[in-house]
C-alpha cells in the first residue's frame, strides 16, 4: 500500500507543527511522529476507518488520532491523505477535494 499526501494535507502537518512548536519543539515532533504513525496504520487496514460524515457520498473515510481527524481516500492501491483537521474545526467541501 502506497501513501500519499495531498498539497492541502502536507499544509496542515505544517500548520499542526508549527501550532505546537509555539510552545514546545518537542511535543510539535512527537505530534507529527503520531499522526504520521497513524496514517501508516490506516494503510495497512484501510476499510477499518468510517465514513466522513460531511461528505458520505465521496467514499472518503477517517481515522483520529487524539484530537485530530485524518481524512483519506483509497485509489487502487493507494491511500491518499486529503487533510488533517482538528476535531473542533469545521471541514469545507474545498479541503474534502
Amino acid at each position: 500500500m502506497n501513501i500519499t499526501w495531498s498539497d492541502q494535507a502536507r499544509r496542515d502537518l505544517c500548520a499542526i507543527r508549527d501550532f505546537i512548536a509555539r510552545d514546545s519543539e518537542h511535543y510539535a515532533r512527537l505530534q507529527m511522529e503520531r499522526l504520521i504513525s497513524r496514517v501508516e496504520r490506516a494503510a495497512s487496514m484501510p476499510s477499518r476507518g468510517h465514513p466522513v460524515h460531511e461528505a458520505i457520498e465521496s467514499g472518503l473515510r477517517e481515522v483520529h488520532e487524539g484530537s485530530y481527524r485524518i481524512i483519506y481516500r483509497m485509489q487502487d492501491q493507494d491511500l491518499q491523505v486529503v487533510t488533517i483537521v482538528h476535531m473542533k474545526q469545521r471541514i469545507s467541501r474545498k479541503q474534502l477535494r
